[in-house]
């Protein structure tokens, strides 16, 4: 045992070495914005949510962006057509939004995807409101795509959008059981902040009536007030078949919730200390939650990161937390992030992910950072290099050093300027940035996952980060649609990933995860689990239906390809 410790070591100090020296990083990324056609249009746009989703069925994932409306910006919508995108100018989107929470769902199962947004309502001057924007900016709003991608405005009629909810995040998922997705809205724990029409710091619960009518049912849900949600997710939590949520938030969120079986929820309150995220509050927030199967044990893990005011002076890592199951009936979670080898990252990380980047078959954790070495873009994403025999995963985040930032001087003018003016000098030195969405996405179906980040500050364009990283390892894309008994999209449907002929063998797992369409801070993903499989060329695959509806067991499949289950 020590000697396997003693080479593992020895492997994670090469690896480091490498990787400081310049000679590699573990994934090469790079940043296509105007060859696929989305500069110069997504180019100073205060960028603050990107939703990917096949609008228009035609087996390439189309992307929205969400902005805050300075200067008459509205929020865009583009088709991709082959890789490359033409922007589609919908006037139901030009209105005036501080969106973040954003997700493309079939929210009616009639096979296409609607579209839902949050969005912080201002009021307006006659209720002493002060607004930031040239335009009040509206609530939520929900859209109805009319099965070719052209989408209207349906928020007042369908009960899901009150004038008096502003939201920051969204999560979509069948909480009862009727095959109908219901929506979670997330609430901002800071309304006052942008003189909000909405005071209330509860996150809502929307059941779905059908016909893209909805009802609140928070109180009827047992979802406590008060409880904010910067992020939300939900999965299946302790596999007994139904959808969980956590809310991720400073200032009384990062809660998760446990569902009854009965359209309630309860709170797992001894968890409340182990989620709480020291000298968070104020502007110190807790944004984005992902979850995944990291360490490849059947159990779903939660990642959090974080967008403190001044993380070059006090840096924060993405923290981990894995599922161990239940015992004596109560679910149990470790943190590990220590453990784990997670480093401070001198810059915001709102928005993460548990994804695989380099089809190794480990889960890799990314984030909505980025540093920059000469004309070079490395996202910082830390490459899952296995578990130890705690099954406790090991991580080397070498993009985190491809550059020094912070240095001296940099600290030092930070100090003495403006943080704005601090902000455009590292940007204009292309020495680090962030985005607040960055939602992963194999736009060019070429079975590597890419990342879109749209860009907040005015003065700099966004970014799509194709994956170019160079190896021959095999992937399998899984896509759940139209089978019975549950919603359209499969969401919440568990699958697991096995060697050939080893259905069911837990030891011979290679991959677990869910549908879900909203991991991460402000942004959506499409409903197609992605797995790398490394030079395994066939598995056999085990879906979980939701609110235990049955399996569906595949034999035997080939490697390198998506496969549709219906």
């Amino acid at each position: 045992m020590k000697v396997k410790k003693l080479l593992f070591l020895f492997f994670t100090i090469i690896c480091l070495t490498l990787s400081l020296s310049g000679q590699t990083t573990s994934f090469t990324f790079t940043n296509q914005i105007k060859t696929a056609g989305l500069s110069p249009k997504v180019d100073s746009i205060a960028g603050h949510g990107a939703a990917w989703g096949d609008i228009d069925g035609d087996g390439w994932q189309d992307l929205f962006v969400g902005v805050f409306g300075f200067e008459d910006r509205t929020n865009m919508l583009f088709r991709n057509k082959n890789g490359k995108f033409i922007f589609d100018d919908q006037e139901v989107f030009r209105i005036s939004t501080v969106s973040t929470g954003m997700v493309f769902s079939d929210l009616d199962n009639d096979g296409d995807l609607d579209l839902y947004i949050t969005s912080m309502p201002e009021k307006s001057a006659d209720e002493g409101g002060m607004s930031r924007l040239p335009n009040r900016s509206t609530g939520n709003r929900l859209f109805q795509n009319d099965g070719k991608g052209n989408f209207k405005d349906i928020s007042e009629a369908s009960g899901a959008c009150p004038s008096d909810l502003g939201g920051r995040s969204v999560a979509v998922f069948d909480y009862d059981g009727d095959g109908l997705l219901d929506i979670l809205a997330g609430s901002d724990p800071r309304p006052e902040e942008w003189h909000s029409r909405f005071q209330s710091t509860t996150s809502r619960l929307f059941k779905n009536l059908g016909n893209l009518k909805f009802e609140d049912v928070t109180k009827e849900a047992d979802i406590p007030d008060s409880v904010p949600g910067y992020g939300a997710v939900s999965c299946d939590f302790n596999n007994d078949g139904w959808p969980d949520f956590f809310l991720a938030s400073s200032d009384g969120g990062n809660k998760l919730y446990i569902n009854n079986k009965n359209g309630r929820f309860y709170e797992n309150e001894e968890l409340n200390k182990l989620f709480h995220w020291q000298w968070t509050g104020g502007s110190n927030m807790v944004c984005g939650v992902a979850v995944g199967d990291i360490n490849r044990d059947g159990l779903m893990d939660i990642v959090l990161g974080s967008h403190f005011l001044l993380p070059w002076t006090y840096p924060q890592p993405v923290r981990l937390f894995l599922n161990r199951g239940e015992v004596d009936g109560k679910l149990g979670f470790e943190e590990v992030t220590l453990q784990a080898g997670l480093p401070p990252i001198h810059i915001k990380t709102p928005h993460v992910e548990i994804q695989d980047f380099d089809n190794d078959g480990w889960p890799d954790i990314s984030t909505s950072a980025v540093k920059f070495k000469g004309d070079l873009i490395y996202p910082i994403i830390s490459k899952n290099l296995g578990v130890s025999s705690k099954g406790i995963p090991k991580f080397l985040t070498d993009a985190n050093d491809v550059n020094d930032f912070p240095t001296v001087e940099e600290m030092n003018y930070e100090r003495t300027n403006k943080q704005s003016d601090f902000f455009l000098k590292i940007q204009r030195e292309k020495r680090i940035t962030y985005s607040a969405p960055g939602p992963s996405c194999d736009y060019n179906n070429d079975g590597l996952l890419d990342l879109f980040e749209p860009c907040w500050w005015p003065e700099f364009s966004s970014l799509l980060l194709r994956n170019e990283t160079d190896n021959s390892n095999n992937w399998i894309k899984i896509r759940v649609q139209n089978v019975n008994g549950i919603n359209s999209m499969g969401v919440g449907c568990k699958i697991m990933i096995y060697k050939e002929g080893k259905s069911g063998d837990n030891k011979e797992l290679i991959g677990c995860n869910e549908i879900c369409l909203s991991n991460g801070y402000a942004s959506g993903q499409t409903a197609i689990v992605h797995f790398g499989l490394g030079e395994i060329s066939n598995v056999d695959i085990k879906i979980i239906l939701p609110h235990n509806k049955g399996e569906i067991i595949r034999r035997n499949v080939k490697s390198n390809q998506l496969l549709i289950i219906n």
